[in-house]
């Protein structure tokens, strides 16, 4: 009763002896209490861990009152959650994701804090043992958002969360790292293969016919084959075209050789045959010579990009070439408009696009562009010179030479000088150019020509990818080097793609002024090409000007439709704005079968020219070689066309030719030959079978597995590039192949195919137990490790012990090896080991080889006092000291061997008793009609303590077979086995037969005969 405070207690108080005698006497109850009550029995397990997108790992929990218990202290530290336990493992605390979160879990207060929360528990939520502190799992999730499901079957839990927890945090910055360095070049792989230099090899070759016929008139044949091999360590390209009208004629003969090595120093590129200059001058002529940089060919993306856009004809494929290496490919719109996000590169950049129309067109157009910006790195100097004959009808000698430097990160300067015999004004131009960035979004280059031109471009671009550009030049008067005798030229553009959803749009519009004595020529273009769903549009208007004269206004309308899923109509119409007038017409049905067959009907009509044409083409698309065909009736004539285009690539392995309809010439391919390396020589011996299954990802070109042999092929590479090739040994029939190598970067050669190898090595494997010997039993002891060191004393392999002893590691090469317990840990434990080390071989096997039953028994180092045993219930040494077996990986294997349950631990009797332990005591059969007194070879799928799980498998192996198959009992295990054998062979061969099945097996031999 609570008394008021104001009224007075006049109750006799008791003595003070009395009230000791009650006080002790209640403290003796509660002792008894205490030392009556049981301790909470539970079992210790364990399990496996699952986060999504992480992975998982093994941890102990315990199991008890059909809840499940983990370990605080583990679970944070394996989530990377600050954390601190007591020494007495009575509480932990410390701060969730952020320092000012703090935490507070207490099991001698019942309660959890989190912040300013508050949780009250109970001792059904917290259990503390003598090495930690254990929560139940739905308690993780009502404090922390920790949802952790606990799957009874598989002894799995997953855990799920909305946080973002440290762990994953720190996973998605490295893989951002790892994406960023992909981008820069950057990535650790296991070992290179580089460039390597022949004097002749390869063989690539393309090929085209087109001929088209006239009605009442002459026809055409036209016919090119190209050439693609490495001479003299360089790539070499040779194209043959040939009219039936003007025969071989020289200037559209293309030749080309190219040596590159990325690793030089001084030179790392020279060309030889038709060059492509980078001139001030116009040259419109094929450029016979050589050319020199110590540019390398490697992609170097750097910063931002530059637009580029133009037009082709509708429905073609544009590739985007930067120094060679393609980095990206579009198809233009309706209207033939397309545009790139150029990547701005380190270097002197050569852009390249290439035209590729879709009937057979009979070339592929290039156009080499010069993209204004050119940036390098601090300190980094690059040069380039180039030299030739130009073959026109004055054949004049033009050379020119130029380098820069990076001397800030946002600033390169540059200059050379260009000389060509034909220009009359002056055939020396030296030069000067700059690239500079500033304010963040702005960027700018200029270069000055002498006696030539005065250029500046200044580009600005918004985080909206608003981008607005500024283009002046001015041209020296009476200036003969460029072609056109204007003055000035002013230019500026605003463009602006915008997505919405499945809504793409590009706007552009744009001024150009050209500035001639006498008059001033303008003109504007205002564009907009956009994408919604299943239809594209592109309306342009444009509008021409003289000086002040009226501007003269048209207008282009094109649609881009698919109906349906196969069939595809364009129509187009160009407009007279200023006339009033519809000036042309044009309208393409396209029907498209089984991916293949393509049916096109075209209409098209010039009001203005009086031109009217009704064409039917038709295209198909073999494994190797796209034909089409085509008739077109024009103004009441007839004209037919039919052509066809492949390419051969040879050298790929097994004397197999690759026949495409895609280009092969300048390009390279990657034969990928898995083999099983029995010796661990990494080198392909005679009898070493290659083997299939291998899985492999690589950063481009285009993968082909489904050739009919064993041999990986990657084609469409390009050449003296970097690739990384990744292994996948997952997928492969056994588990004990095993690759070392699985990132390797492959720098392709040019015009062939390398070849790669992957030795596939033949791994063994080492079980056994580890038992603790207790008074007149043994019984499994986990948590032990186990060294094994090869013959030269090299460590191999260290393992921990299961929980109910058992141990297994799966990676040993052919070879001797030694086994035994770690000495420091048995010295901390005070324990022994019986015996001290055990011997064994691992030989080599197809399927991989097995050193079974590898056991030793641990015990006391010194007598027990009297009444007293090692390892009696609550006196387990390493339950004890928990730092005397430290936290390993243990290293598990995808096998069907297993473990035992961890609440059933095999048990063995004493040594001493000879009927039941002797080390060479016959096997016992417990099921099956197995024959161990059949030869001394027999075929083991798994070892188990619980033989139930022996039971699962047995009858999932004997259904495979008709060997005599079943369970028998050894050294305290239950073994699923086959045979026995009279030899090795025939061991190996059923052996072989399961594997090939799904099921792992190795062979052994009896110990007891």
């Amino acid at each position: 009763m609570t008394l008021p405070r104001n009224s007075t207690n006049t109750r006799p108080r008791p003595v003070l002896w009395k009230r000791a005698a009650v006080a002790l006497m209640l403290t003796f109850v509660t002792i008894f209490n205490a030392m009556a009550q049981e301790e909470p029995e539970y079992d210790e397990i364990g399990i496996f861990l699952m986060i999504q997108g992480i992975g998982g790992f093994e941890m102990d929990a315990i199991y008890m009152n059909d809840k499940l218990y983990l370990p605080v202290g583990g679970l944070f530290g394996f989530l990377k959650i600050n954390h601190e336990l007591s020494k007495n493992y009575d509480s932990v605390s410390g701060f969730f994701l952020n320092e000012q979160n703090r935490y507070l879990i207490s099991y001698t207060g019942q309660t959890a804090t989190v912040g300013n929360e508050k949780y009250p528990l109970d001792k059904t939520n917290l259990l503390r043992t003598a090495d930690g502190l254990y929560m139940r799992t739905d308690v993780f999730g009502k404090i922390f958002g920790l949802n952790l499901n606990f799957n009874f079957r598989s002894l799995s839990i997953e855990l799920k969360t909305h946080h973002e927890l440290p762990i994953i945090k720190e996973l998605r910055l490295a893989t951002m790292r790892k994406n960023v360095n992909r981008l820069k070049g950057e990535v650790t792989v296991d070992t290179t293969l580089k460039r390597q230099y022949h004097p002749a090899r390869g063989g690539m070759v393309d090929w085209s016919v087109i001929s088209s016929q006239t009605e009442g008139g002459r026809s055409d044949t036209r016919a090119s084959l190209g050439m693609g091999a490495e001479l003299l360590g360089g790539e070499t390209n040779i194209i043959l075209n040939y009219s039936s009208r003007t025969g071989f004629e020289e200037r559209q003969q293309q030749y080309r050789w190219r040596w590159a090595n990325n690793d030089a120093r001084a030179v790392r590129q020279i060309t030889a045959g038709k060059i492509q200059p980078r001139s001030i001058s116009s040259i419109y002529a094929p450029v016979i010579g050589v050319s020199a940089t110590n540019t390398p060919t490697t992609f170097r993306k750097s910063f931002g990009s530059y637009l580029l856009s133009d037009y082709t004809e509708p429905g073609w494929t544009v590739e985007l070439f930067i120094n060679n290496v393609i980095v990206d490919f579009t198809t233009a719109d309706a209207s033939g408009f397309f545009s790139f996000e150029v990547p701005l590169v380190y270097g002197i950049s050569e852009i390249i696009l290439k035209f590729y129309g879709p009937w057979g067109e009979e070339r592929i157009r290039e156009q080499t562009l010069n993209i204004p910006y050119n940036f390098l790195p601090k300190g980094t100097l690059e040069y380039n010179v180039s030299s030739g004959i130009v073959r026109d009808t004055t054949n004049a000698l033009y050379t020119r030479t130029e380098a820069g430097v990076g001397v800030h990160r946002n600033l390169t300067v540059g200059g050379g000088i260009e000389y060509l015999s034909s220009v009359r004004s002056g055939s020396s131009i030296p030069f000067l150019n700059t690239s500079l960035r500033f304010l963040k979004n702005f960027m700018f280059t200029g270069e000055y020509a002498h006696g030539v031109r005065t250029r500046g471009l200044l580009n600005y671009r918004l985080p909206s990818s608003l981008i607005m550009e500024l283009d002046y030049t001015r041209y020296a008067p009476g200036q003969q080097a460029i072609s056109f005798n204007y003055l000035e030229e002013r230019k500026a553009s605003l463009s602006m793609p915008v997505r919405l959803g499945t809504f793409r749009s590009f706007a552009r519009v744009g001024f150009r002024q050209n500035v001639l004595e006498q008059l001033t020529f303008s003109s504007a273009e205002a564009m907009l090409s956009s994408y919604f769903g299943n239809v594209s549009a592109n309306v342009s208007g444009f509008a021409t000007w003289i000086t002040k004269g009226s501007p003269y206004i048209y207008s282009n309308i094109s649609l881009g439709l698919r109906m349906g899923r196969n069939t595809n109509f364009r129509p187009q119409a160009q407009l007279d704005i200023t006339n009033k007038k519809l000036v042309s017409l044009k309208a393409e049905l396209e029907h498209t079968f089984s991916q293949k067959a393509h049916l096109s009907l075209i209409y098209e009509e010039n009001l203005r020219s009086v031109y009217r044409s009704v064409e039917l083409a038709f295209r198909y698309d073999l494994n190797f070689a796209q034909t089409s065909a085509s008739a077109r009736i024009a103004n009441k004539r007839l004209y037919t066309t039919e052509s066809a285009r492949g390419s051969f690539a040879f050298g790929s392995g097994n004397g197999a030719v690759l026949a495409d309809s895609r280009s092969k010439i300048g390009r390279a391919g990657i034969t990928i030959e898995p083999f099983l390396d029995m010796n661990h020589n990494e080198k392909r011996d005679a009898g070493e079978a290659v083997i299939e299954g291998l899985n492999v990802r690589i950063n481009g070109g285009r993968i082909l597995n489904d050739r009919g042999d064993t041999l990986i092929r990657i084609i469409e590479l390009e050449p003296f590039a970097s690739y990384l090739l990744e292994i996948d040994d997952n997928t492969l029939e056994n588990i004990a192949w095993q690759i070392e190598d699985k990132k390797i970067s492959v720098y392709a050669d040019p015009n062939q195919f390398k070849r790669v190898y992957i030795p596939v090595k033949v791994m063994g494997e080492v079980n056994g137990m580890i038992y603790l010997k207790d008074g007149a039993q043994e019984k499994g002891l986990g948590r032990i490790i186990i060294n094994v060191s090869d013959s030269a004393g090299r460590m191999a392999g260290r393992i921990l012990s299961e929980q109910d002893g058992f141990y297994t590691f799966l990676g040993l090469a052919p070879g001797r090896y030694i086994a035994t317990v770690d000495t420091i840990q048995l010295s901390r434990l005070g324990l022994i080991s019986n015996p001290p080390a055990i011997e064994f071989e691992i030989v080599p096997y197809k399927y991989g080889d097995i050193a079974d039953d590898i056991s030793f028994t641990l015990s006391a180092a010194f007598p027990s006092p009297a009444g007293e045993e090692t390892g009696a219930e609550g006196n387990n040494p390493v339950e004890k000291n928990p730092e005397a077996a430290p936290e390993l990986n243990t290293i598990l294997t995808d096998t069907i061997t297993q473990i035992s349950e961890p609440d059933k631990e095999p048990v063995r009797q004493n040594p001493a008793e000879p009927a039941e332990t002797s080390a060479n005591q016959e096997p016992e059969v417990i099921e099956g009609n197995i024959n161990t007194s059949a030869g001394i070879y027999y075929v083991q799928c798994g070892a188990f303590g619980n033989p139930g799980s022996a039971e699962k498998l047995k009858m999932k192996v004997c259904g495979h077979t008709e060997t005599p198959c079943g369970i028998i009992m050894e050294k305290g295990l239950y073994k699923v086995r086959l045979g026995y054998f009279s030899n090795r062979q025939d061991a190996l061969k059923e052996a072989g037969i399961l594997n090939s099945k799904g099921i792992a097996a190795q062979i052994g031999k009896s110990e007891t005969r």
